[in-house]
């Protein structure tokens, strides 16, 4: 800035200017001034005066503005505030108050929708409404194959480039409503994003792709870039020289991930993630083929994961400012720090005993705020991250019986909603009738069954990086890719999505006809209000709930409330009780909609089981990412998330009864019908294993199928597969995946003590099987061993399917009704065997 500019400025101001100051001023003006240039005809017309003066006009709007903003946000901060004091007044423990207002718990004590629910709530609903998009962008044929004509059809539409496919058009408008409303509701919080009409969607620069060939990355974007949007202050477009320049910044910046902006020694830190969304988004493509080109070159993730994730981030950032206010991760910790001040002065002798659960309750708030380091190597954590998919991929392709289990928890927590059990299991039915497909896309589109659509792995605790930039890195993409496969192929998906689907839309139903049938909370049976008031409902959302119109989902419910419908309310009937608490019509909207599908989430992960934050953190929070410790721990941990979530939700709800009756009910009747379906399941396994079933009067049986079904679940599948059962050690087997082949590779030379001879070829081929793609598929397992794998381990080690045989007989005493090694079955399975006969 020119002297007699500073003049002019500490003039205007009234005092003189810092250093700082005048530079912050400077970069203001400088930045107006682009904006003044984008409009090149009007910026060439004009003189040099008046683009100053205009750019003057712009900067000082967006000075008061930003002003506005920060009153707003002192505001929206302290109201937060004395809303999280007002929680916390409930609980004689103020930590413990805190946790309940982070993550999900069952127990009926909590009293509002916490920020996990409240997130996952956002972008389920979000998702749905994308769920053309999503249609496009999941490719033919189950998602197998993806669809780049598709892709780029849908792209080309989002850029303006109009490309006469219907579909495509439909689906970039849904994408574009809903990153608009998400905008919205973001800034209506505390949050500054601008509207920008040239933004299309994200875009993703993987940096070690950019830092192998960053000359070949300027070069490439000198072709990729809108040249239309690269101008000078006085509206003329930057010449070639002027954007490589601007290129090469931009990419050490890619390279750095922005550390080459640092000013060393002074304090940075994530920042008020109400300001998140408000970086300056430079990189502008000239077309929709030059995105995709971008994509495929240097970026590490596909269109869904951008898109998907773009979604995430901000559905999260929306929940954390509408809990903690604006500078939410701040406010955090301040609260934090004064629970735990609370708890010690009320008892000094807990000290200790606070500040172990505030470091657990830290690691919560990271685990909900998505505040993770990056892996300390990424070569390590995605080394790992091929191993554990792979064990996805090859050992749970007959977990789609063991998911029979699933039916008990659903049973359960149907009843105790006040929702009919038949009604389920044939919504169930419906959702997986593959000859109508009109119940699944109503429950997609009201956001039901999203995660196993768009193919997440965390049910089976197999999500990476999302990172292909690397060879490691491809790897792991690759078998991620294998394992999200194996997982459509084996129709696990399909039953999970359906399962979650029947139950959460028969949830939706169920609300509806109380919204119906009950003028208020207070109207309804004691039992059924304070299981909603414990999460967070209202007596205000309950009145909007009333004032919506269910949906008729013929044959699913015909009073089917959904954030739809909400949504659909006039605004007319809802002003009074928009002016009654101080906030708008959307607003209204908002929190009636979200706290519906945080309840209906809620109660739907109760009744389907995934881990959640709670048990994410719990099982990987003290753990370093991309460490050889942190990975083996976290592989130790593969296919318990089951287990652990049993233990974290239902029995802390059994006991949460409040009858000693009521607790042994609730437990008892969860443990023998999860017992009950684990014995099917593991019957059936045996059977596509090509053995008859298990005597059921051998205690050992039953032994099996409590742990199949009422404990261990999925990790049942390996724990009770011939991979773990050859002569594992119990220590490897409750070790998981990772013991049992660690100690595999340690046994592969014969044991002398145990009469074993030439065995090593056999217990390799049995190795290689447990990590082989689609080795395990319940359709095909019988067929792929004794055509393939059998003769591969009796080739190798001759006598090693007599032995199989033997052991088979003398640890169980079943037969083999296709006996191992043959071609073809001799006879059909003998299901007498399994009454002992």
């Amino acid at each position: 800035m020119r002297p007699e500019c500073e003049n002019e400025v500490a003039a205007a101001v009234g005092r003189p200017m810092t250093a700082a100051e005048l530079a912050d001023v400077d970069a203001r003006l400088r930045s107006a001034q682009r904006e003044v240039a984008r409009d090149r005809d009007a910026a060439l017309a004009m003189t040099p005066d008046q683009r100053r003066q205009q750019a003057a006009e712009i900067a000082a709007r967006k000075l008061l503005a930003e002003a506005e903003k920060k009153r707003e946000r002192v505001v929206l901060q302290v109201l937060a505030a004395e809303r999280i004091e007002n929680h916390l007044a409930g609980f004689d423990k103020k930590l413990e108050g805190l946790d309940r207002l982070l993550a999900f718990m069952p127990d009926g004590r909590t009293g509002t929708v916490t920020v996990e629910s409240q997130a996952r709530a956002i972008r389920q609903e979000a998702v749905g409404r994308m769920s053309d998009t999503i249609d496009v962008l999941k490719g033919r044929f189950l998602g197998l194959l993806n669809d780049p004509a598709a892709n780029l059809a849908l792209v080309r539409e989002i850029f303006g480039q109009s490309g006469g496919d219907p579909t495509a058009r439909t689906a970039a408008k849904a994408w574009r409503d809903v990153t608009e409303s998400l905008r919205q509701r973001y800034n209506a919080a505390g949050g500054d994003v601008g509207y920008r009409a040239d933004w299309h969607m994200p875009r993703d620069h993987a940096a070690a792709l950019v830092a192998k060939n960053r000359e070949g990355w300027i070069e490439d974007h000198m072709r990729w870039v809108d040249r239309e949007q690269y101008a000078n202050p006085d509206g003329t477009l930057m010449d070639d020289a002027q954007l490589r320049e601007f290129l090469t910044h931009a990419s050490l910046t890619i390279i750095t991930n922005g550390t080459n902006k640092i000013d060393p020694g002074q304090f940075r830190g994530s920042g008020m993630r109400a300001n998140h969304g408000n970086e300056a988004r430079q990189i502008h493509y000239r077309d929709a083929e030059a995105f995709i080109e971008a994509q495929q070159a240097y970026g590490g993730k596909s269109l869904l994961d951008l898109m998907v994730g773009h979604v995430d981030g901000i559905s999260r950032d929306i929940a954390l400012i509408e809990t903690f206010g604006p500078n939410s991760d701040l406010a955090y910790r301040t609260a934090a720090d004064r629970a735990q001040q609370a708890d010690d002065v009320r008892d000094p002798l807990q000290a200790e005993a606070n500040a172990k659960e505030r470091r657990r309750m830290d690691r919560l708030y990271e685990e909900v705020a998505s505040l993770h380091e990056p892996p300390a190597s990424a070569a390590i954590a995605n080394g790992f991250d091929t191993y554990r998919a792979l064990n996805v991929a090859a050992r749970l392709g007959s977990s789609v019986i063991t998911a029979l289990t699933d039916h008990g928890p659903v049973g359960i927590t149907a009843h105790l909603n006040g929702m009919p059990v038949l009604k389920v299991f044939g919504n169930e039915l419906r959702q997986l009738n593959p000859l109508n497909a009109e119940h699944r896309r109503l429950a997609q589109r009201a956001g039901l069954g999203i995660n196993q659509m768009i193919g997440s792995l965390n049910r089976w605790g197999a999500d990476g990086l999302g990172t292909s930039s690397t060879v490691s890195g491809k790897l792991a993409k690759w078998s991620q890719g294998a394992a999200a496969r194996v997982m459509q192929a084996s129709g696990m998906n399909a039953l999970t999505m359906g399962q979650q689907r029947a139950f959460t839309a028969t949830y939706m139903d169920t609300l509806g006809d109380l919204s119906r049938r009950y003028a208020s909370l207070d109207d309804m049976q004691a039992p059924d209000a304070k299981r909603l008031r414990s999460q967070g409902v209202t007596d205000a959302d309950w009145d909007v709930w009333k004032l919506a119109q269910p949906e008729d989902w013929r044959g699913t419910g015909d009073t089917v409330l959904t954030a739809a419908s909400i949504r659909d309310i006039p605004d007319a009937q809802l002003e009074a009780i928009a002016a009654a608490r101080g906030v708008t019509v959307q607003q209204v909207k908002d929190r009636a909609s979200t706290t519906l599908m945080a309840v209906v989430l809620d109660e739907g992960q109760m009744a389907v089981i995934e881990p959640a934050a709670r048990e994410r953190s719990m099982m990987y929070g003290t753990f370093e990412r991309g460490t050889w410790g942190g990975e083996i721990a976290r592989s130790f941990w593969q296919f318990k998330g089951f287990p652990i979530t049993m233990m974290t939700r239902h029995f802390r709800r059994g006991m949460a009864m409040q009858t000693g009756a009521g607790k042994v009910g609730y437990l008892g009747t969860m443990m023998a019908t999860t017992t009950v379906l684990g014995a099917m399941a593991y019957q059936l396994n045996e059977i596509v294993s090509g053995k008859d079933p298990m005597d059921m009067s051998d205690p050992k049986f039953w032994g099996a199928a409590f742990l199949k079904g009422g404990s261990l679940g999925l990790y049942g599948d390996f724990l009770f597969a011939d991979t773990s059962r050859g002569g594992s050690s119990p220590l490897a087997a409750i070790g998981g995946p990772i013991a049992g082949d660690l100690e595999a590779l340690f046994k592969l030379k014969d044991d002398v003590n145990a009469g074993e001879a030439n065995q090593a070829g056999g217990k390799a081929v049995r190795l290689v099987k447990s990590h082989t793609p689609f080795a395990n598929l319940w359709y095909t397992k019988a067929t792929t061993d004794h055509l393939f794998f059998h003769q591969l381990q009796e080739q190798f080690s001759p006598g090693y399917l007599r032995r199989m045989r033997q052991r088979a007989r003398r640890e169980n005493g079943q037969e083999w009704w296709w006996e191992p090694g043959q071609p073809l079955p001799e006879r059909a399975p003998d299901l007498e065997a399994a009454m002992g006969e």
